[in-house]
């Protein structure tokens, strides 16, 4: 391989979004930091297909024989890193403002219940926080 796969697939990397787009960018700030972020493989080789298969191996072994400072790496790893940081940031902000509101101010469509709705709203946030400490991409 004579070129790096980070440049190659920047655009999958950066702009993808579907399930493993995601995997692929998870495993990019795994590789940017192994000790903050999570990634097995294992747990998501079933869902990837032959063309993103060979685009995580690709950046496996350029990575192992070019190390973090090889080219496309520094720029999409970061550029990740601060994306995902920024929406775990976002929705913990998000799940702060929706437990100090009362339920019955939540907007709700005409004939539902602004309680349910700050609920469903409410499950969600903590859902998300949940799988964003786990992934690393914010402290508890």
């Amino acid at each position: 391989m004579h070129q790096s796969p980070y440049v190659i697939h920047r655009d999958i990397l950066l702009n993808g979004m579907y399930g493993t787009a995601y995997r692929l960018q998870e495993f990019v700030l795994y590789q940017l930091d192994p000790g903050r972020y999570t990634f097995d493989i294992d747990e998501h080789r079933g869902g990837f297909d032959s063309v993103h298969l060979q685009i995580y191996q690709d950046m496996k072994q350029w990575y192992w024989d070019n190390g973090p400072s090889s080219a496309g790496f520094k720029d999409v790893a970061e550029a990740l890193q601060d994306r995902y940081t920024r929406r775990a940031q976002e929705n913990l902000e998000e799940l702060y403002l929706l437990q100090a509101m009362q339920p019955s101010d939540f907007p709700a469509e005409p004939g539902e219940i602004p309680a349910d709705f700050h609920r469903h709203a409410v499950e969600r946030a903590e859902l998300l926080h949940r799988e964003y400490v786990g992934k690393g991409f914010i402290n508890e």
